[in-house]
């Protein structure tokens, strides 16, 4: 008897569902649509933040762009200094640290000092520094005196021959000895007719900020210790990883916009400058290098993110174009959330092309909407506490 009043039922109203319940879902939508807020199937819902709830999402939004919109693939990306303008400074000679005068974030140019390392073996090469300028200078006194002989016969031409030959080993010890003292970093015009402390200068040989400083002082330091890590960050290397197969969509002098985790919703731009020669056999990629200008600082070395390289034209002309991360899943539908005064509206669009970086928004959302771009995970977490009766955030 049951089994047959429910196939009645279905007969009558196809699906189950009483007439006057569909009648009212479409008076929903239709009420919804003339609000500009359509999602299909259902009404728009929203999230409220309370002040503190929202620093603590670190909710970022921005207006959203109407674009032109390129083809293309997507692929790693990782920042890294130019190796012309980074230097791992170190010391030439064994000692101790006396004096360390930058710290981590402290500019430099290039021959600016570091620190101070007093060390015996400087001591040293100053003293043979000055023996090997007597030796010269008596080896050469000789070589004149043998000349003057020789010229009035007084001596013969073999002792000359010997003399001007000593003497260009003398020359030769004086000159090394010489050199030695640069490489510590004392000018050995410095040292005539004076004394000079046993300490040398620890030097950056490039210009920018010291990034990092592994030196306290008294510490002992040998040749080949790193004491500072200085670099210039104004221009960086951004490095991509590009599969054989893609490489004929890459040229030198293409730009590239790219995205790293600690900005996430903000993209970069860069210009390739060099394809590598070197296919990698066990990952089948090849690396391309991007040099991005810098002037903020914000892109680190060490960075990761991702970048969207490869468009040949425009497709589909211009369209609304949002962050990858600002578009959620909700309820099964891509969505995105738009600011409303104070409230976080959860919005279903309809999307078109995506890269490595942002995604094309057909419908749903309008040129200049407030749309989250960053933190909209945290508010579709919120969401969905309070569809469970949790209440929204506050």
């Amino acid at each position: 008897m049951i089994a047959l009043l429910l196939l009645a039922c279905s007969t009558i109203f196809p699906g189950g569902a009483p007439e006057k319940e569909v009648h009212a879902d479409h008076a929903e939508e239709g009420h919804a649509e003339e609000g500009g807020h359509a999602e299909e199937g259902g009404h728009a819902e929203s999230v409220t933040l309370s002040p503190e709830a929202r620093v603590a999402a670190a909710l970022v939004v921005r207006p959203a762009e109407s674009l032109p919109w390129s083809g293309g693939f997507g692929t790693t990306a990782r920042v890294q200094l130019d190796p012309r303008r980074e230097a791992r400074v170190g010391v030439s000679a064994e000692g101790q640290v006396e004096r360390i005068l930058l710290q981590p974030g402290d500019p430099v140019s290039v021959g600016t000092v570091l620190a101070e390392v007093r060390s015996p073996a400087l001591g040293e090469a100053i003293g043979t520094y000055h023996a090997r300028m007597a030796d010269r200078d008596v080896a050469l006194a000789r070589v004149a005196r043998l000349r003057e002989l020789e010229a009035s016969g007084s001596t013969s031409k073999a002792q000359l021959a010997e003399a001007m030959a000593q003497g260009a080993g003398a020359s030769a010890a004086y000159e090394a000895a010489e050199e030695r003292l640069r490489v510590l970093g004392v000018n050995p015009g410095a040292l005539d007719g004076e004394h000079f402390p046993s300490r040398f200068p620890v030097k950056s040989p490039v210009a920018g900020e010291v990034l990092a400083a592994d030196v306290s002082i008294g510490e002992a330091v040998a040749p080949g210790t790193q004491l500072f890590h200085v670099g210039n960050l104004d221009l960086v290397w951004v490095v991509l990883d590009v599969f054989e197969r893609d490489l004929s969509r890459v040229s030198r002098g293409q730009q590239v916009r790219f995205t790293v985790d600690a900005w996430p919703g903000e993209a970069f731009a860069g210009v390739i400058d060099w394809v590598g020669s070197v296919v990698e056999a066990d990952s089948r990629t090849i690396e391309v290098r991007l040099v991005v200008d810098n002037p903020e600082h914000r892109l680190k070395p060490g960075m990761f993110g991702r970048a969207d390289l490869g468009a040949s034209a425009t497709v589909g002309g211009s369209t609304v174009v949002v962050p990858a991360e600002a578009v959620q899943d909700v309820e099964g539908r891509p969505s995105v959330f738009v600011e409303e005064g104070g409230a976080f509206e959860a919005r279903a669009v309809t999307l078109g092309e995506r890269n490595a970086v942002e995604v094309q928004v057909l419908s749903g959302i309008a040129p200049g909407e407030p749309v989250v771009v960053k933190g909209a995970f945290t508010l579709k977490s919120e969401l969905a506490k309070a569809e469970m009766g949790e209440g929204h955030a506050h």
